[in-house]
């Protein structure tokens, strides 16, 4: 067959991803003008690995091999690479808290999306659902894990968070019906609550913009891959369920394992901000964050943690040599 036109197309497909979905990316090529225009092959990337399937139909003058329809329903039905939420299952989050001696309990079915915002819950509290996190964005995640987060943002930063709850209780929530494209299981030690403070109330306790982030830690050793300091800026160990401190437990259905629910009590006090010159923990007496959000870990099911060795800081030695020199000519000054 003489070759008149060749053209290639390529096309990224966005889908839901289902247990038995196919296809991430898909290219089509070489246009043949034959007797009449047919597609010659098609290259379909699974899971990290590309497949072909050439000469859809037949064709004499064809040169390639041709791939069984059997062999591809049997790829499409292999356990995929990535580990992805199957989006056509809407996750649940609830969030409740005492208030005045009754609990408070909002709860409300929403899609995933962008960490930011939220939809109304309840009083002046908004919440989201999403994928990715701080372990993500710090780069202290497993390679082959995918991080769930569930989020609540003020309405309106000048009013209370959480409104009338009674001093010495907890902020409970939960995020559930979270659906996996394979069986998935915790990765133990990656549960974290991230709080997020108003600029203003920062520079009203002459805190600099730095100390906007805090971070609540349930393995008492993690650091974030040394990203985060005790005591300055996070509280390892604070989730790790003992004597008043919260918790996170993240429960993999034992029927189904790629359905997980997470489950998260923190303390009122403990979203006090670390350098707040104040001590009190008591509602009403500190500036509580306008943002947090809670996460965890979780990786396919054959897959082992992957411990992670803290970075160490970049040092410039011309850098010490000078600091050295000035801390001599300072202790020689009279």
């Amino acid at each position: 067959a003489r070759i008149s036109t060749v053209l290639f197309a390529v096309y990224t497909i966005r889908l839901p991803i289902p247990h038995k979905s196919v296809v991430p990316i898909m290219s089509l090529g070489t246009l043949m003008a034959m007797k009449r225009p047919r597609i010659s092959f098609v290259w379909i990337m699974i899971g990290g690995t590309m497949f072909s399937s050439s000469a859809i139909g037949s064709d004499t003058n064809h040169v390639g091999k041709t791939v069984p329809r059997a062999q591809i329903t049997q790829i499409a039905d292999a356990k995929p690479g990535l580990l992805l939420v199957v989006d056509t299952v809407e996750p649940q989050m609830q969030i409740s808290w005492v208030a005045k001696g009754t609990k408070e309990t909002f709860t409300q079915t929403v899609p995933y999306t962008a960490p930011s915002g939220g939809e109304p819950l309840g009083h002046n509290v908004k919440g989201y659902v999403a994928l990715g996190g701080t372990r993500i964005e710090t780069g202290a995640g497993h390679p082959k894990g995918a991080v769930i987060r569930l989020g609540i943002t003020k309405i309106e930063n000048a009013r209370a968070f959480f409104a009338k709850i009674d001093p010495g209780t907890e902020i409970e929530m939960v995020v559930s019906n979270v659906k996996f494209n394979q069986p998935v299981k915790y990765n133990p030690g990656t549960g974290m609550m991230h709080l997020k403070y108003a600029l203003g109330d920062l520079n009203a306790c002459a805190l600099p913009g730095t100390a906007r982030n805090q971070y609540l830690l349930s393995d008492p050793q993690d650091t974030l891959g040394g990203r985060v300091i005790a005591g300055e800026n996070a509280t390892p160990g604070a989730l790790d369920g003992g004597e008043s401190h919260g918790s996170i437990t993240v429960e993999v259905n034992p029927d189904d394992p790629t359905l997980v629910t997470m489950r998260v009590r923190v303390p009122f006090g403990l979203l006090r901000h670390l350098q707040d010159p104040w001590v009190s923990a008591l509602p009403g007496t500190f500036f509580e964050p306008i943002h947090l959000h809670t996460e965890a870990e979780l990786i396919p099911i054959d897959v082992a943690p992957l411990v992670r060795e803290p970075i160490l800081p970049e040092t410039n030695p011309n850098q010490d040599a000078i600091k050295n020199r000035e801390n001599d000519q300072e202790n020689e000054s009279p």
